[in-house]
C-alpha cells in the first residue's frame, strides 16, 4: 500500500495561529521571564518531612505564571538565591513520576491516601514518609489553587470575550485539580504540566496510555473535537520545550535539549494487546507540525502494530523532525524478562530520559557508561613486554579487563527521598517507604563495541594471519598517536573489515564482546525473579563529543577522532547501506542487553523523494523489527550541505527547525556545541 506524501497529510494539521504565536514566543525565550531568584529559607531538617517542608516553601515563593495565548499554564518554580540551604530530597528525572497514579487519584487523592495511612501508624519511618507525602501534596494543591485564583483575576480584567472565556476555563480546571482528579483531557494535560513544573521535568513515560481514557471520554461526550485536542496537545508540546535550551550562563558541558523529555507511544498493553490508539497518532501529527526538539517521541512496534502507525512514523521522519526513535518489542520485552521482571510489567515498559529500558511508575534507574576502547588499548600496550602468542590469548586478556566494568554481587534498592515523587509511585505509597519501588534498575553500559571489534579484526588479520605488522610496530603506533605510522593507519582504516557492513569475521567479534559483557553482568549481578534490584547490561553511549579524548586505538583512531555512537558502526565506516548495518547488529543476541541496545542510522534526505522513497523507509523500519536487530533504532534524516550552511549561519531563521538526533536526544543543530555538530556531520548518510 502506497504511503501518501501530500504536504497536508504529512503534517496531519496546519499549524494554527495560536500554536504559531506560542512557538514564536518560545523561540524568543519569553518563558525565561518566569524564572526568578529570591531568598528562600530552608528547614534544616534532613528527614522526608523536612524535605517536604522545603518543597512547600519553594511552592509558596513561586508566583503563578500565565502567558498570553496559553491554554496550558505554568513554567517554572522560583529559584532560591542559595540552593544549598534547601534540601528537597532525591528524585532522578531519568525515570518518570507515577503519572498513572497521579492521573487516577489526583493531587488531593494522594494527599488523602497519605492522611488515611497515618491513622494508627506507629512505625517512625513510615510516619515520616506519610507526613512528608501529606505535606508535599497539600502544598501542591495550594499551589494549583493559586493558579485558579490568578486565572480568574485575569479573566475579570480581560476585555476580549474569547480570551476571557479561555481564562475562566483555565481557572475552572485548576480549581478542579486543586481538589480532585482530572475529569477532562485538558485537565489531564494541565496536571501533567504542573507535575513537570514541580520537578518532574524529564521522562514522561507512556503518555498515550494513561491519557487516552480522558481523551476518549471527552470525544464521546461531545466535550471535545479532535481539532481541539490537537490544539491542546500542541500547547503542551510547546511548553515542554521551555528551559531545555542553552542559556548565556550555561556551562560548557551543557548540551541543549539533552533534558530527558521522552514520551513512549504504542507498543502493547500489559495483557499483550496492541496499544496504538488515536492519541498515539495525534502525538506524531502534532510533532510533525511544530518541528520543535521536544518532546522526543519513542514508538514501540511489534508484530501486531497497525500499518498506519509505521506510515505516520515515516511521515514524521520525512518532515526532517528527527525526534523519533523506534523500539522493537520483540527484543525489549524478552530483554526485561531476562532480568526476572514479570511479563505483564515487561510489556508495559518505556524508555527513560535517553534510551534505557525502564518500567514507568514501577522502577528507578541508575546507570554508568564504560568505555570499551581504553581497556583494549591497555591490553595491546601490555604486549610490548610479552606479546600474546595467539589471538585467543589476546581476546582472553581483553575480556578479563572488561570484567572490571561488571557488578560485584547483588545491588541495593534505590531510594526516592523527594516526598512528592516518592508518593507518586504506587508501591512506595502502599509501603510508605522511599525504597518501596518494585524494581531498582542498575545499568552497566558498554560503549564503543564497534571500534573495539574493528581494532581486533585488524589485529587478527595483520598481526596473526598475514604477519604483516609486528607487535612492536602496533604498540609504537598507538603510543605515538600514529605519528610516523600513517601508512599503517590508512591500511587499518580503509582495507580492514569493519562492523556494520555484514562481514561475518568482524561482526562475530562484536558479538563475542557484547555477549560476553552482557552475560557477565547478568551472572555477577545475582538477579532473582520478581521485584527487587536488578543489574542490567546495556549497549549504547552518551556524551560522544567528550570521547575524543580517548587515546589512539587499534581501529586506526587517533586521539581526537570520533568514536561510534551506541551499538552503531564506527563513524563513517558503514559503507554498505543501512540493511547491512541491521544485519551486522542482528548477529548479536541483543535480548541479553536488558538495559537497552541502540543503533543509529543516518539517511540522506533524498531518500524520501516521492512515493518510492517513503516505501523504502517503511520497508527499512519493518526489516528492523522483523530481523530483529537492536532494541532501538534512531534514524537521522540528514542533508550535509544544509547542515554545513547552518553551521556557517547559525542565526538564520530558516535553521530554527533543523533538528538532528544526537544520541538518546534530539536538538536544534545550530544550538549544539561544535564537537557534536562535527559528529553529526561525520556520520554516513545512506542514500546520498
Amino acid at each position: 500500500m502506497a504511503i501518501a506524501t501530500d504536504e497536508t497529510i504529512l503534517t496531519g494539521h496546519e499549524l494554527d495561529a495560536r500554536a504559531a504565536r506560542l512557538r514564536a514566543a518560545y523561540w524568543e525565550r519569553r518563558h525565561h521571564d518566569a524564572r526568578i531568584r529570591i531568598p528562600i529559607a530552608g528547614s534544616g531538617n534532613p528527614t522526608l518531612t523536612g524535605h517536604a517542608v522545603d518543597f512547600c516553601r519553594v511552592l509558596e515563593a513561586s508566583a503563578p505564571q500565565i502567558m498570553p495565548d496559553e491554554l496550558i499554564v505554568g513554567s517554572a518554580l522560583a529559584v532560591p538565591e542559595d540552593p544549598g540551604i534547601l534540601d528537597l530530597g532525591y528524585y532522578n528525572p531519568h525515570y518518570p513520576p507515577g503519572h498513572a497514579t497521579i492521573m487516577a487519584l489526583g493531587l488531593a487523592g494522594i494527599r488523602g491516601r497519605a492522611r488515611q495511612r497515618l491513622t494508627g501508624e506507629a512505625d517512625p519511618e513510615r510516619i515520616d514518609f506519610l507526613r512528608g507525602a501529606e505535606l508535599a501534596y497539600d502544598g501542591a494543591c495550594r499551589y494549583v489553587a493559586r493558579y485558579a485564583d490568578a486565572a480568574q483575576a485575569l479573566a475579570s480584567r480581560e476585555a476580549d470575550p474569547r480570551r476571557r472565556q479561555e481564562l475562566e476555563r483555565i481557572a475552572a480546571v485548576c480549581a478542579e485539580l486543586a481538589t480532585g482528579a482530572p475529569t477532562s483531557f485538558l485537565a489531564g494535560l494541565q496536571l501533567l504540566q504542573f507535575v513537570r513544573v514541580l520537578g518532574g521535568w524529564g521522562c514522561v513515560g507512556r503518555f498515550d496510555q494513561w491519557m487516552y481514557p480522558l481523551y476518549t471520554a471527552d470525544l464521546a461526550a461531545g466535550r471535545l473535537t479532535r481539532e481541539e485536542a490537537w490544539e491542546l496537545l500542541a500547547c503542551l508540546f510547546i511548553k515542554m520545550n521551555e528551559f531545555a535550551e542553552a542559556t548565556a550562563d550555561a556551562s560548557e558541558s551543557f548540551v541543549s535539549n539533552d533534558d530527558l523529555r521522552n514520551i513512549a507511544l504504542a507498543g502493547q498493553t500489559p495483557e499483550g494487546e496492541d496499544a496504538c490508539n488515536d492519541l498515539t497518532l495525534l502525538c506524531l501529527e502534532v510533532s510533525a507540525a511544530l518541528m520543535l526538539p521536544e518532546p522526543k517521541l519513542n514508538v514501540r512496534l511489534h508484530a501486531g502494530s497497525p500499518r498506519r502507525l509505521v506510515e505516520q512514523c515515516c511521515r514524521l521522519l520525512a518532515r526532517g523532525a528527527n525526534v523519533l526513535a523506534i523500539f522493537n518489542d520483540d527484543v525489549c520485552i524478552p530483554a526485561l524478562e531476562r532480568l526476572g521482571i514479570a511479563p505483564a510489567d515487561a510489556r508495559d515498559f518505556c524508555n527513560d530520559g535517553c534510551s534505557e529500558l525502564i518500567l514507568g511508575g514501577r522502577s528507578t534507574i541508575h546507570f554508568r557508561v564504560y568505555d570499551a576502547l581504553p581497556a583494549l588499548t591497555e591490553t595491546i600496550l601490555e604486549a610490548q613486554e610479552a606479546p600474546y602468542a595467539t589471538f585467543d590469548a589476546l581476546m582472553t586478556a581483553y575480556k578479563e579487563r572488561l570484567t572490571r566494568y561488571m557488578p560485584d554481587g547483588p545491588v541495593p534498592d534505590q531510594a526516592i527521598t523527594h516526598p512528592f515523587f516518592a508518593a507518586s509511585i504506587a508501591d512506595c505509597l502502599d509501603e510508605a517507604s522511599p525504597t518501596g519501588v518494585r524494581y531498582s534498575l542498575w545499568g552497566y553500559i558498554l560503549a564503543e563495541v564497534a571500534n573495539a571489534a574493528d581494532g581486533l579484526a585488524a589485529i587478527r588479520r595483520l598481526v596473526y594471519e598475514q604477519r604483516a605488522v609486528s607487535w612492536s610496530d602496533l604498540v609504537s603506533a598507538l603510543k605515538n598517536d600514529y605519528e610516523g605510522h600513517e601508512p599503517l593507519r590508512q591500511l587499518i582504516r580503509n582495507r580492514m573489515p569493519k562492523y556494520g557492513n555484514d562481514i561475518d569475521e568482524v561482526d562475530a567479534l562484536a558479538k563475542e564482546i557484547a555477549e560476553y559483557y552482557c552475560d557477565g553482568v547478568h551472572a555477577r549481578g545475582g538477579n532473582t525473579p520478581g521485584p527487587g534490584p536488578k543489574c542490567a547490561p546495556g549497549l549504547m553511549c552518551f556524551g560522544i563529543h567528550r570521547k575524543r579524548d580517548l587515546p589512539a586505538s587499534p581501529d586506526g583512531r587517533r586521539q581526537g577522532d570520533l568514536t561510534a555512537t551506541s551499538f552503531s558502526p564506527a563513524v563513517g565506516m558503514d559503507r554498505s547501506g543501512p540493511t547491512a548495518v541491521l544485519r551486522s547488529a542482528s548477529k548479536v543476541d541483543l535480548t541479553k542487553a536488558s538495559h537497552g541496545s541502540v543503533l543509529d542510522i543516518a539517511l540522506h534526505a533524498s531518500v524520501f523523494r516521492g512515493e518510492e522513497g517513503m516505501e523504502k523507509l517503511a520497508a527499512l523500519i519493518e526489516t528492523f523489527r522483523t530481523m530483529p536487530s537492536t532494541g532501538t533504532l534512531q534514524l537521522n534524516v540528514l542533508d550535509q550541505e544544509t547542515l554545513r550552511r547552518a553551521k556557517a549561519n547559525p542565526h538564520a531563521p530558516e535553521f530554527r527547525t533543523l533538528i538532528v538526533r544526537v544520541w538518546g536526544f534530539s536538538a536544534v543543530f545550530v544550538d549544539l556545541p561544535e564537537g557534536l555538530q562535527d559528529h553529526v556531520l561525520a556520520r554516513t548518510a545512506h542514500g546520498a
